[in-house]
């Protein structure tokens, strides 16, 4: 729950500049559709307690009911306990809507996978060619 900082602020003319995000910069996301009507979500940046959240909420927006949706976290930096709590909310949500989900993730999300004894609930796309190997 957010506490509007910016009143007083406001009452002396100051400029403020609010975000989506818990904190610009921690966490980047981008949805699209693919030629194929995949959907894609990609994800930049930290996933810990503060950006959990909006994370969980991005990818329940981006599962659809009977379509095909790959959650790309190549480029997450980190990935904790509260990053696996919300994507194994979205892989029960798509199971439940029979909905195909794949992961693309980096080292530190399938590590984090892994340890945990997860990785095996999860399926694991193959890797896409990155923006800069395509170019």
């Amino acid at each position: 729950m957010c506490r509007d900082l910016g009143k007083s602020l406001r009452a002396r003319n100051q400029v403020i500049v609010m975000s989506y995000l818990p904190s610009p910069g921690l966490l980047s996301i981008t949805a699209s559709t693919t030629a194929d009507h995949t959907h894609l979500c990609t994800i930049r940046g930290e996933i810990d307690a503060l950006t959990a959240p909006t994370f969980q909420k991005a990818l329940f927006d981006c599962v659809g009911i009977g379509e095909s949706t790959v959650i790309d976290l190549r480029e997450v930096t980190f990935f904790g306990v509260a990053g696996v709590r919300a994507l194994i909310a979205v892989q029960d949500y798509a199971d439940r809507c029979h909905c195909g989900m794949c992961i693309e993730g980096s080292y530190c999300v399938i590590r984090v996978l892994e340890v945990l004894g997860l990785a095996g609930n999860f399926d694991l796309c193959a890797p896409r060619p990155t923006e800069t190997a395509q170019q």
